[in-house]
């Protein structure tokens, strides 16, 4: 386990296309994949260590390697976690910040893959802005096999030195346990993909395949020169192939990271022959980053998305680049400072083992102040917010809505568009509170909506469950986000609800596409049927999309395959949504009701009334929603949609509106309702 000069080289690589992927260079749109080959080298080294130690001393030394870890790993992490939780505190509003010190906490446990994994899970979380601690996930995961592997590895190495075997033995082991990660890999990646990303078990297979390299090493050192000159060129260019070719819609892990992983293995395998990779690998400015890798990947992404964040808005290539200057320099110094001393002093054993502990409490320290700092201003907001009276809207609403059509856009929504066009300043104090926005969504009673890799659910009533009169509702999370507003109409008129929901299953996944939608959707369709609901309320997400056509035939589709069975369909019309993320917007220092609005797109425009031609011709209801979000600027040229109306906050991300607006909205909706249900 000599010192590798193209080992640090390719560590550099590796991190260099880490932090130009997230710079946003046109052509690394998969620079992730030097993530993989960090993976790789990690289990080649540590198991390498590990091997050798056994051969000198006969046995592995839990507590000699985890004092190493510490000492390698500790200190530049703890001090990038609390810089990063304090700049978050000062440099973005309370919210992000929160999120930071929640983030910073799982982070301190090596636990963040598991926190992001759950998050991306969620699907109302989904469209966040990234967290500054996101990148922790991949340490977590190897901290993670560190936990698991040395132990394992010591007993396979007491059993196969009594029992006298082969080096073989024990690379029969890890192929084991590699192929069934992989195997797991294939399968959670298409079925769960945000959870395979982060997943350690979706990930040990390419730490197998270090470690599987540095058990095999005397062999593979056996291979002819030419032989391994030519697999190392060929890894390196398969990397950079990874690199290109692949981007944010390859799935990933699954197979796809084969091709960087084994690449890795290659490169890896080639040494430092005369014309083999390693040797433009051990140029001194390759080794120059590679000394520093672990800082700069440490530093690279909370410099990248904080200074974006603190923005308002994504940064330029140049920008970007120069931040990542930024970041380097940051590494050169915490590297010079603090990693490269503290992992050279000579720790005693037992402080190495207290390191883990104290380092984990010194984050949660820092957390603590910052969190408590930032609860003050939640609560202040919270407090003020109860002071807000929504049967403002409603009751205008209601009024509105007697003497005009019920398209008509509501007085506050035009008064909040002349606010907009005014550039009046964001209202105060705004429901829901900014802090809680993010959870003002309708949640299903358990098992009520299909989940990801689910094609059925519980059939649920809900509303008046004792009445006759059935409402089926059929759609995605924009079914979901109405339920306030159906139910709250279900009790005063008493309707039992059926939903019949798939959150991120659009229409167009209804008939065009082969998956778990499709499947979701006949089944919807044919036992929705079998219930001969009075109603059906088709609620879907189309607002976004750029094919038209494609949604109108979906909806069309639905409400012709409805119709056979239910009594009247009605089609909703979907909001245009927002392109600013509400909590960042109305939280936004220089916010003002004109940089809080969208202006409703041509697209969006010809796609509902797309459908709701459709709907007239098929003679089916469609219920029109624009002018509950949405009214005319002065001029007519354009639509306005504000976030804000009255002292309301409509949307909690750029495509769901909040409980708390679709509440206000009951009235409107259940006089439109009531309009197409009874002509």
């Amino acid at each position: 386990m000599r010192h590798r000069s193209d080992i640090q080289g390719l560590r550099a690589v590796a991190v260099l296309l880490v932090a130009l992927g997230h710079a946003g260079v046109p052509f690394l749109k998969g620079g992730y994949v030097g993530v993989d080959v960090f993976f790789v080298l990690s289990g080649f080294l540590i198991t390498g260590l590990l091997l050798s130690e056994a051969l000198a001393t006969g046995r592995v030394s839990l507590v000699r390697f985890y004092a190493r870890r510490a000492r390698r790993i500790l200190p530049a992490a703890v001090l990038t976690l609390v810089v990063t939780t304090i700049a978050a505190q000062h440099l973005l509003n309370f919210v992000r910040a929160r999120d930071v010190v929640t983030d910073s906490m799982w982070a301190s446990f090596f636990a963040a893959n598991v926190h992001f994994a759950a998050l991306g899970s969620d699907y109302f979380q989904q469209g966040q802005p990234p967290s500054p601690i996101q990148h922790f996930w991949s340490l977590s995961v190897e901290e993670q096999f560190y936990l698991v592997w040395p132990t394992l590895l010591g007993l396979a190495l007491f059993g196969l030195v009594r029992r006298r075997a082969r080096r073989g033995c024990l690379l029969l082991v890890i192929a084991a346990a590699g192929l069934t990660s992989l195997a797991w890999s294939i399968h959670v990646t298409a079925s769960s993909p945000t959870s395979a990303y982060f997943s350690t078990p979706a990930r040990a297979w390419e730490l197998a395949l270090g470690a599987g390299l540095a058990v095999a090493a005397p062999t593979v050192a056996r291979i002819p020169a030419v032989a391994q000159v030519a697999l190392g060129w060929a890894g390196l260019s398969a990397i950079a192939c990874a690199a290109v070719l692949f981007s944010g819609s390859t799935a990933f892990p699954g197979y796809a990271a084969l091709l960087p992983a084994v690449a890795a293995t290659l490169v890896t395998a080639a040494g430092e022959h005369r014309l083999s990779v390693g040797r433009p690998l051990s140029t001194a400015p390759l080794r120059y980053v590679g000394d520093r890798s672990y800082a700069f990947y440490l530093w690279h992404w909370p410099v990248l998305v904080i200074a974006a964040e603190y923005a308002g808005h994504d940064l330029s290539l140049g920008a970007n680049l120069l931040l990542l200057a930024g970041a380097f320099g940051l590494s050169i110094v915490s590297y010079a400072l603090v990693e490269n001393p503290l992992r050279r002093l000579r720790w005693p054993t037992p402080v190495g083992g207290l390191a883990w502990p104290a380092s984990a409490a010194a984050v949660l320290a820092v957390a603590f102040v910052v969190s408590g700092s930032l609860d003050g201003t939640a609560k202040r907001l919270e407090a003020a917010a109860v002071s807000v009276k929504p049967p403002q809207l409603i009751d205008a609403a209601a009024a509105a809505s007697l003497d005009e059509p019920p398209d008509a856009p509501l007085p506050p929504v035009v008064a909040a568009v002349r606010a907009a066009e005014d550039g009046a300043p964001i209202p105060s104090p705004l429901t829901p509170p900014v802090g809680r926005l993010r959870d003002d969504i309708y949640k299903f009673p358990n098992g009520c909506a299909a989940r990801q890799g689910q094609t059925k659910s519980r059939v649920c009533r809900l509303g008046d469950t004792r009445s006759a009169k059935l409402i089926a509702v059929i759609g995605d999370s924009h079914a979901q986000m109405w339920m306030p507003t159906i139910l709250d109409m279900a009790q005063r008129d008493s309707w039992v609800v059926v939903p019949f929901v798939k959150v991120s299953c659009i229409p167009r996944t209804w008939v065009d596409v082969r998956g778990e939608c499709r499947t979701w959707y006949r089944w919807a369709t044919k036992r929705a049927g079998q219930l001969r609901p009075d109603v059906t309320l088709i609620v879907a997400s189309w607002a976004g999309t750029w094919a038209p056509s494609r949604a109108v035939r979906a909806v069309s589709t639905a409400t012709a395959t409805m119709r056979r069975s239910s009594r009247t369909v009605i089609v909703v019309d979907d909001p245009p949504g927002q392109r600013v993320d509400p909590t960042n917007c109305v939280l936004e220092p220089h916010s003002t009701m004109k940089t809080c609005s969208i202006v409703q797109t041509r697209v969006q425009q010809r796609t509902s009334a797309a459908i709701a031609a459709n709907a007239q011709q098929q003679r089916v209801g469609f219920l029109k929603t624009r002018g509950w979000f949405c009214a005319l600027t002065r001029d007519g040229r354009k639509t306005l949609c504000p976030l804000v109306v009255n002292q309301t906050i409509t949307y909690v991300d750029l495509g769901h509106i909040s409980k708390t607006y679709a509440l206000e909205l009951a009235q409107p909706f259940r006089v439109g309702f009531r309009a197409q249900l009874f002509g």
